[in-house]
């Protein structure tokens, strides 16, 4: 009995090595412009010339009582920042070495909610009002599912135990959702705001974005990522 167990044990692990040596798996890690996260590649084709990655990344930043200038008013905004994607890609190496070409398609996590207020009263026809009396403007836009194409160098499963990576590419947005929430005296510039760049309630990142997005028409998010890869199965002589 002790017997077969041990040798069932050593069948079991001897078949996870093959299966490692056989597929040529790889994991890492990586950081980007949107978010830091993990990926599992698979190596498809013989010397990783075409390799299968699934990943995900995220990023999640609060915004407290923010000062913005927003139509030359200084106003104070609350809320947060996400970014981040999960996604399908595939790397083709045409060379057989680092350099890559790369397609994919991704969910993106982005997404940004910012609730502003005046940060100082406001006097109308010699009468001050507070910015509650005000009132509020609440903005938010998340982005829709996305193709993704990128060039880079590096390879996911690596030639050697480890490998690093570099890669540059644009997710094809179109246009993100975006809605207006006014309160109060602001709710007459509810229709108006469509018309506004709301890059200044944002960090400096976002606010290239939805200055490309909505005033420029110009439907694209660009990434820069560098990573960090094992390859788990046989190492090439």
């Amino acid at each position: 009995m002790i017997l077969f167990l041990i040798n069932n044990g050593m069948a079991q692990n001897q078949a996870k090595t093959n299966f490692l040596n056989k597929n040529r798996f790889g994991v890492g890690v990586n950081i980007s412009t949107n978010g830091i996260g993990a990926q599992l590649a698979y190596s498809i084709l013989k010397k990783s010339k075409l390799i299968a990655r699934v990943e995900g990344r995220y990023y999640y930043s609060d915004i407290k009582d923010r000062e913005v200038i927003f139509q030359q008013t200084p106003m104070l905004v609350n809320g947060y920042i996400k970014r981040g994607s999960i996604g399908l890609m595939l790397d083709y190496h045409p060379f057989g070495n680092s350099f890559k070409l790369t397609t994919g398609f991704a969910i993106l996590l982005n997404e940004v909610n910012n609730l502003a207020k005046l940060k100082d009263s406001s006097v109308q026809g010699g009468i001050k009002i507070s910015p509650d009396e005000v009132g509020s403007i609440n903005i938010d836009y998340s982005i829709k599912p996305s193709p993704y194409f990128g060039i880079g160098v590096g390879k996911l499963v690596p030639k050697k135990r480890v490998g690093f990576s570099f890669e540059i590419g644009i997710y094809y947005t179109g246009m993100p959702n975006v809605n207006y929430e006014t309160t109060k005296l602001l709710e007459s510039t509810q229709n108006y705001l469509k018309y506004v760049n709301y890059g200044a309630f944002v960090d400096d990142w976002h606010k290239d974005y939805s200055k490309n997005t909505l005033n420029d028409d110009f439907p694209i998010m660009p990434v820069i990522n560098c990573g960090l890869s094992i390859k788990l199965g046989k190492i090439e002589n």
